[in-house]
């Protein structure tokens, strides 16, 4: 049966308010007893609904239920799968119920689940699994205060927590612990959460700004504490840095982290204890790649931040998700870049918004960042939603400047503190703050699609004026054929025939107090006359990527190549390299006999030398664009072909720098190993970028397979790895070999194992996921393994996407099947199949049938939903 869709349009308001709720939580071996107890107050006083219907779910079993202390008869509720309505309730009550849960045969890893091999149970409440606890209005505009006692054997489980302040702890007569909790602050329900076993511990305290000691804990299993190390510094340094640059203290005596090596998405931010995935807790040197640090530190970041944007102030229901994910997103990358470097964290930002977001617009699946409709808010959790979110606030902040948008900030929580509010309140508050309209901005959130400008330009000698024109479209997306102008800030810069930046004014550029020049592009068709130039300009457009847009710039390749040399903005730089690279490679995609420009390999040579840039910029700029990225502008995705035209590309590059890339890679290797600095994360990436290009040459493949013998870091190792598992069958098994021999007591090390095979561009890719599937140590019932295999081998488009193997078939029967086990984690390997309409007409039709059979299979409505939106574009 085809489920049922919800939209933002239907939205009504609670009928009823919780004042406290209060729970109970007896685990025994195998179940849980939850005791609800909590005070109902009417809205509407003197005449209360008739009705109430409060969430649940199939697997909740009902014990007993009580209205103001008395027994229920059958005649005064019904339960069913979704959930429990009270037939006549009063204006206010006081409920009390009492559900029995399965923790350990919940394989959804949502509500109270048995995580860590069985050894600890632990809570997902966002965005609807506390529905799966007890009956409650579990939707986020309902906020109540809790309290909460657990109850559980102390042998095994001598570590019991949940939100906010341990108000008693004791042991009683038979043995078992008892403790209670009480959160001060009120949130709903999907802030919930527990977590019960027997964890090791990490302490530490930071002392804020007024003077208040917070106790810091990380929890995890016991021997893992020293890994725990990066991801405590990690949090000091967000406190510190919210105090600093938004004037956020914590508000609670202790913030909690708990590791669990089951969890379906990265992290959940639950009210003073967050659940993580271990994955993104643990490192140490030989274990974590510097991907995993700066992704640890970012993530640790997010989830505290928040505490403020999340938490204090929350959404008022779920199509309004981007109020506090991409809110929180822009704040962990402003961190991001203030402990690292602003242009990387820019620059690797957007080209990851490319390959995801940028895709998802264009796709089947494409929404707005406030969506109308959806078949499982669940799937609300997406790139457009986060990333795309964040896009949004960041020219919120380009247009007001940082100081403005600060006040914007204070004003907001001044406004909205304990309060569940929508998108528009937010912008409101930044609007407000420094005078703005943003009426037509907004269209931000509701229209989907990536926005185009098409920029062009003359100059005239005669008068020595220079015109640019912009013009702005938007291509059609699901059930928005058509769009109005956006409102777009551009950052420009001028630059003379020597690189030099121009001094110029304006009537329509606008200048922010960073002293940035902006263009307010809100017109589908603008025009710019800029007067006394005294030769023609070269036009820095949309710099730092200040609005999330594809720019449609006709230019030489000497004026591209001008660009990447001479522009004073690093993201322009790197935007030029990206422009040039792309261009070049479709030139390789038509014939692969096709030669890279001379011109470019010059440049190019030039700059990945150049000891006056980073070397982190070095690899950035030497970096081709992935695959998802160029698959973008190509009317059809052939895997093979994608393959060898990279694969040409990258030798081509080996052969003209072949010195220049030895050199660098003799220069970086060996050095400083285990340093965790930002500059020596800089040299690893740069030299394994060269060891990979040089691998392209047969005679340097060696390096790698010393590089991994003897790595003395996980990056290291990753990265000749990375590179062996695409050679010949020898080199590829006997790399893949002994990197299980040495690391296969590792799980998180593992994921990597699995992950980087799944990648392969190996002909024998396809064959080798089969078999991992059947590996001792892949477990589907554990997202990790799952992402890093299936989700990783959908994302290969060059052998996910070969005609010589059934792979549509087989991703299609493990969708079906996970999805029985853990809907969440299917709807994310569904994702596949996005890309099915831009295929070859024979795979066309195969991907087509696989679609067809998983949309008739009888799906959760989260996977349903992804399909059948796949499906919707049928075959022409």
């Amino acid at each position: 049966m085809k489920p049922g869709q919800i939209f933002l349009s239907d939205y009504k308001a609670p009928t009823y308010q919780i004042l406290s709720t209060e729970l109970t939580f007896n685990i025994e071996n195998d179940v849980c007893r939850v005791l609800q107890k909590s005070s109902y107050k009417s809205i509407y006083s003197n005449s209360p609904p008739h009705a109430l219907f409060l969430d649940g779910s199939e697997s909740l079993i009902l014990e007993s239920i009580k209205l103001n202390g008395i027994e229920l008869s059958a005649s005064a509720y019904r339960v069913a799968p979704e959930g429990l309505t009270l037939a006549a309730p009063p204006a206010e009550f006081n409920i009390e119920i009492t559900t029995l849960l399965g923790p350990h045969t919940n394989s959804s890893l949502e509500g109270l689940y048995a995580a860590n091999n069985g050894q600890m149970l632990c809570t997902q409440c966002e965005a609807q699994g506390f529905r799966k606890i007890t009956y409650f209005l579990d939707r986020p505009d309902v906020m109540t205060i809790f309290t909460v006692h657990i109850q559980a054997d102390k042998k095994k489980y001598p570590t019991l927590l949940s939100n906010g302040n341990l108000t008693q702890s004791k042991l009683l007569d038979n043995g078992r612990l008892q403790v209670t909790w009480h959160d001060p602050h009120k949130k709903p329900c999907y802030l919930f959460a527990l977590v019960a076993g027997d964890l090791g511990l990490l302490k530490d305290e930071f002392k804020t700004l007024s003077g208040a000691k917070v106790s810091l804990e990380i929890y995890s299993a016991h021997g893992t504490q020293a890994r725990c190390h990066h991801a405590m510094e990690s949090l000091k340094k967000s406190m510190a840095w919210d105090e600093q640059r938004f004037g956020r203290e914590y508000d609670l005596s202790t913030y909690m982290i708990v590791a669990a090596d089951d969890f379906n998405a990265g992290a959940m931010e639950n009210k003073g204890l967050n659940i993580f995935n271990s994955r993104l807790v643990f490192a140490d040197s030989a274990t974590a790649t510097d991907v995993d640090y700066f992704n640890i530190e970012g993530v640790i970041a997010h989830e505290y931040f928040h505490n403020w944007t999340g938490n204090r102030v929350t959404l008022r229901d779920w199509f309004h998700l981007s109020l506090k994910e991409g809110l929180t997103v822009f704040r962990d990358q402003e961190f991001s870049m203030d402990m690292s470097s602003r242009e990387m964290v820019r620059i690797d930002s957007v080209a990851d918004l490319r390959s995801r977001q940028f895709a998802e617009d264009a796709g089947p699946n494409a929404h707005p960042i406030r969506p109308e409709s959806c078949f499982a808010v669940d799937n609300f959790f997406t790139s457009t939603i986060y990333e795309k979110g964040s896009e949004v606030i960041r020219m919120m902040q380009t247009m007001v400047g940082r100081p403005g948008f600060r006040k914007g900030m204070d004003l907001y929580f001044s406004r909205h503190d304990g309060q569940a509010v929508v998108i528009e309140d937010f912008a409101k508050a930044i609007a407000d703050a420094n005078n703005q309209n943003w009426e037509q901005f907004k269209l931000w959130y509701s229209q989907a699609g990536t926005p185009q400008i098409k920029v062009q330009e003359s100059y005239s000698d005669n008068d020595q004026s220079y015109t640019v024109e912009i013009e702005q479209s938007c291509p059609p997306t699901p059930n928005q054929t058509t769009k109005k102008p956006f409102h777009i800030p551009l950052v420009i810069g001028l630059l003379d025939e020597r690189g030099v930046e121009l001094e110029f004014t304006h009537p329509q550029v606008a200048v922010n107090s960073e002293g940035q020049k902006l263009i307010h592009l809100k017109e589908q068709k603008q025009s710019y006359i800029f007067k006394n130039l005294k030769s023609r300009p070269h036009l820095s457009i949309n710099r730092q990527f200040s609005a999330p847009i594809t720019v449609n710039f006709e230019r030489s390749l000497a004026e591209h190549i001008f660009m990447l040399r001479h522009d004073t903005d690093s993201f322009n730089r790197w935007e030029a390299s990206q422009v040039i690279m792309a261009e070049q490679f479709k030139v390789l995609l038509k014939d692969t006999a096709n030669k890279i420009d001379k011109r470019y390999l010059e440049a190019l040579g030039e700059l990945v030398t150049n000891t006056d840039l980073p070397e982190d910029f070095r690899a950035a700029l030497l970096t081709l664009p992935d695959n998802e990225y160029l698959s973008q502008s190509l009317a059809m995705i052939d895997g093979p072909s994608l393959h060898n035209a990279r694969s040409n590309f990258q030798k081509q590059i080996a052969q003209a720098l072949e010195v220049s890339l030895i050199s660098l890679y003799k220069q970086f290797h060996g050095i400083n190993t285990q340093s965790k600095s930002a500059k020596d994360f800089g040299r690893r990436r740069l030299k394994n970028l060269a060891l990979r290009y040089l691998c392209h040459i047969e005679t340097h493949l060696p390096l790698a397979v010393q590089q991994q013998q003897n790595a003395a870091n996980m990056t290291d190792e990753v990265a000749a790895l990375s590179i062996l598992v695409d050679q010949p069958k020898e080199l590829r098994s006997t790399a893949i070999h002994g990197f299980y021999e040495r690391w296969k007591n590792e799980s998180l090390v593992l994921n990597k194992w699995f992950q980087t095979q799944a990648l392969s561009t190996s002909t024998e890719t396809f064959a080798t996921v089969v078999e991992l599937m059947k590996h001792p140590d892949f477990n589907i019932k554990n997202p990790n393994r799952v992402y890093a295999v299936l989700l990783r081998f959908g994302e290969n488009l060059v052998r996910f996407h070969d005609e010589k193997n059934p792979t549509y078939k087989f991703m299609a029967d493990q969708i079906i099947a996970i999805d029985k086990i853990n809907p969440q984690v299917a709807t994310r390997v569904a994702g596949a199949f996005d890309t099915w309409q831009k295929l070859a007409p024979d795979q066309k039709k195969k991907a087509h049938v696989e679609l067809q059979r998983m949309a008739q299979s009888g799906l959760s409505k989260n996977t349903y939903e992804i399909v059948s939106k796949q499906l919707a574009a049928e075959l022409p």
